[in-house]
């Protein structure tokens, strides 16, 4: 976990006791929530393959996340829906990329109140 700096902490202090700038703060991060929560689908990783093994590289992958297959020389994409957890559903190709698409869930109500 990263440490804030002190400079960091004294101008976030002075900005949630500014009403002016604290207003401005609640909103940016609102405004963010409401973006996140308006998005079907997340970016939650890219992976290179380095082998051809279904598993080797996809430790990460969750039931359910979609894997858009982007190959590394000319060829279509695929998109793969993953149904066990860490585990491809087939061989990957060394040097394609397998970028890794996962439901978002936003929170039911913003946790920053003014």
């Amino acid at each position: 976990m990263a440490l804030l700096s002190e400079s960091l902490v004294k101008r976030l202090m002075h900005a949630l006791t500014d009403q002016a700038l604290a207003r401005e703060l609640v909103d940016a991060v609102n405004s963010h929530d409401a973006l996140l929560s308006q998005s079907a689908k997340v970016v939650a990783g890219a992976i290179v393959a380095t082998a051809v093994s279904q598993t080797t590289d996809f430790g990460s992958l969750k039931v359910g996340d979609q894997v858009l297959m982007i190959p590394a020389t000319a060829g279509n994409a695929d998109l793969i829906t993953i149904s066990v957890a860490g585990d491809l559903g087939q061989a990957a190709v060394v040097g394609n990329i397998y970028v890794v698409l996962r439901a978002f869930a936003a929170p039911a109500a913003s946790s920053v109140k003014l």
